[in-house]
Parts: C-alpha cells; sequence; structure tokens
C-alpha cells in the first residue's frame, strides 16, 4: 500500500471515530434546564438615586448622588428623586428615576417625571442652563423588591426517531444493521437475489 492511500486510510478512520464520539455524546446527553431569568418588566427598588448634571453656561459636569425623598441643591437647581429603579441583573442594565427638577431663577424650568438611563430621549428637562440625565440606581434595597428567581422545568428529551433508528419489530445486526424479526441478516459480501421481473443487478 502506497504512502498517500495509507494517509487516505487513516484520515477517514479518524474521521469515522469522530463522527462516532458525537453519535455516542449525543446518545449519552442529558437535559439541562435553560436559565433562570426574571421577566421584562421587573424592576428592583434603590436608596439612592445617581444624576448628571451639566451646566451649559461653564460646561461644568457634576454627578450628584442623592437619597430618595432628599433634595440636592446644585447652584440654582433643585433635584428630588421620588424613586429610583433598576433592572435585576438577568436583564439588560437599566435605571429608571421618579425626579422632581426646578431652577430657582426667575422664570426657570420645572420638570416633573420618569427619567431613564438607557433612554434619555423620553425625560427631558428643558432648560437653557442645565442638561440633566438619569445615570444609575444605588444603596440598599428598598420598594419594590424582585420576585425570586422562577425555576426553569428541565425539558424532556424526545426518544431518537430517523432513519438510523431500527424500526419496529426489527433488531440491530454486527455493523448496526437493521435485522428483520422473521430472518438472519444476510451474509457479508453476498449479493442479492435476482429480481422476480428478471435482469441483472
Amino acid at each position: 500500500m502506497s504512502f498517500g492511500v495509507r494517509k487516505l486510510v487513516v484520515g477517514c478512520l479518524s474521521v469515522a471515530c469522530v463522527g462516532l464520539s458525537v453519535s455516542m455524546a449525543h446518545a449519552t446527553g442529558e437535559a439541562l434546564a435553560p436559565p433562570a431569568i426574571y421577566t421584562a418588566n421587573t424592576w428592583q427598588g434603590k436608596a439612592t438615586a445617581v444624576v448628571r448634571v451639566l451646566d451649559r453656561l461653564d460646561a461644568h459636569v457634576e454627578l450628584l448622588s442623592v437619597p430618595v425623598g432628599t433634595t440636592a441643591h446644585y447652584k440654582s437647581l433643585d433635584i428630588t428623586p421620588g424613586r429610583c429603579l433598576q433592572r435585576p441583573k438577568t436583564l439588560s442594565p437599566d435605571a429608571a428615576g421618579w425626579l422632581e427638577l426646578h431652577d430657582t431663577h426667575p422664570d426657570g424650568a420645572t420638570f416633573k417625571g420618569w427619567m431613564l438611563a438607557a433612554e434619555p430621549a423620553l425625560g427631558v428637562f428643558e432648560s437653557a442652563v442645565y442638561d440633566v440625565r438619569m445615570v444609575r440606581c444605588e444603596g440598599n434595597d428598598v420598594a419594590p423588591a424582585a420576585p425570586p428567581l422562577p425555576t426553569p422545568a428541565v425539558p424532556v428529551l424526545a426518544q431518537p426517531s430517523g432513519p438510523d433508528a431500527p424500526a419496529q419489530g426489527e433488531s440491530t445486526g454486527e455493523g448496526g444493521q437493521a435485522v428483520p424479526a422473521g430472518g438472519a441478516a444476510p451474509a457479508q459480501g453476498a449479493s442479492p437475489a435476482a429480481p422476480e421481473y428478471g435482469g441483472e443487478y
């Protein structure tokens, strides 16, 4: 046997062994439960809201941590967070704050509503002097509390059904060939019988 033919045979045998190991891995696999995640409308209350304030007049940026229910003062701006909610760990990061903003300058802008960290365009403080953005929530957990994570059920694996599975009433002979219930497997290398209508295979 030449070197090239021998290399081809060894390569084919290795591929066959890999395919056999993969099929055995599938045959002996166990069903796993999907990961536990919260529903999309789940929020966890936090005790402190973190907001970023930009003074447009001098381009100064300040990051303020304000406990919920208190009022922080930045120059002429009053900031009062009523609630601060954040997403649980299994969901996309986001924070929502119910903020009351008031610029104490004459005819200063005011704002009262929700601001979202991930979507700042949904709640905008329309001020010519200040730009306020929700950044995150931090501190101790407060109401509303996120419920316990649900325990997903383990799926039931279906029995293999396909061209490789032996049909009912058949057993598996040597080499994985199906053997009819009423007879033995054909001998190795034996040619099939001539068809009834004549002719040759």
